[in-house]
């Protein structure tokens, strides 16, 4: 039989543990007292921990980034190179409206992964309750065999749940990071043109179908479609909508989406060649250089 006790010493473990997970991933801002309170008691010391750039904020900072920079730029960056642009403060600080949209934002993955956490301390209690009321009724087994066949039970039971809820976890963090690496493109984008600005989202043809119908005109390898930046934003996101009524939206469309953002200047146009909106060679010989700005990432200058 399991006391309170010990349900309670198995709820503690993994509250720890998903709240350990979730100061790695978002930083210690986020943390409510209980889950200080938890890290604490296990002897993590989170204020010698913290990292001043938390994931989540990196891939803030990462979108903003990439957003400034030309494709051909981006891919000779190095992780190093980003590191390096992190503790320099080479980037510009940001914004109240930024600082706003990112807590909302980090808010918002909190509680995903921690409605996940208490889904799995839930679901372990019921386990182990369970069990305990299949012992009521075996009574003619003896105490320690009763224990030991419990702890086996509960333990076979959990191994089934712990794969489903690694996925879950997985499914939450690696969309949300997507999520917060759009908005920091976005706002950069919003930064120098505007809500205004028109865009496009750069679809793969390996993407899922509904992607592929939200974004192109004609399926793939076809023209994408163009979009406000204002309306992909107003469009929220697809979470509580049938499929039908999916929308283009300024992040992920489902779990694991990958498609992003793209701003369209004026005079570019879509070059099925390269699947890219672009100027003309006769419009790139026109480009006055001075009108281009430098951007310092670690020890590398980019012209943009």
């Amino acid at each position: 039989m399991f006391s309170t006790t010990d349900i309670q010493r198995i709820v503690d473990i993994i509250q720890h543990h998903y709240s350990f997970m979730i100061f790695t991933s978002l930083g210690t801002e986020v943390l409510s007292d209980e889950d200080k309170l938890f890290l604490t008691n296990y002897g993590i010391d989170i204020e010698k921990l913290e990292e001043q750039y938390p994931p989540f904020m990196r891939n803030f900072l990462l979108g903003r980034l990439t957003a400034v920079l030309e494709e051909k730029q981006t891919k000779e960056l190095t992780n190093e190179d980003f590191e390096k642009y992190l503790d320099r403060g080479q980037f510009i600080p940001l914004s109240e409206r930024e600082r706003a949209e990112y807590k909302i934002s980090r808010e918002i993955t909190y509680n995903h992964l921690k409605g996940l956490a208490n889904k799995v301390v839930g679901a372990t209690r019921d386990i182990m309750l369970e069990e305990n009321k299949k012992n009521i009724i075996s009574e003619t087994i003896s105490e320690g065999i009763k224990n030991r066949k419990s702890i086996a039970s509960v333990v076979s039971d959990l191994g089934h749940r712990t794969g489903e809820w690694d996925r879950d976890w997985k499914r939450i963090v690696v969309t949300e990071m997507q999520n917060i690496y759009e908005q920091g493109r976005a706002s950069e984008i919003i930064r120098k043109y505007g809500d205004e600005a028109l865009c496009w989202k750069h679809t793969f043809d390996s993407a899922c179908r509904h992607c592929l119908k939200l974004h192109l005109t004609q399926g793939v390898g076809s023209e994408p479609i163009i979009f406000k930046l204002s309306t992909l934003i107003q469009n929220g996101t697809n979470i509580g909508r049938k499929v039908d009524d999916w929308k283009a939206v300024l992040g992920t469309n489902h779990p694991y989406c990958r498609c992003d953002i793209q701003p369209i200047f004026a005079g570019q146009k879509w070059n099925k060649d390269t699947n890219r909106f672009e100027y003309s060679l006769d419009r790139e010989r026109k480009v006055i250089r001075t009108s281009k700005i430098k951007i310092t990432v670690g020890d590398k200058t980019f012209e943009v």
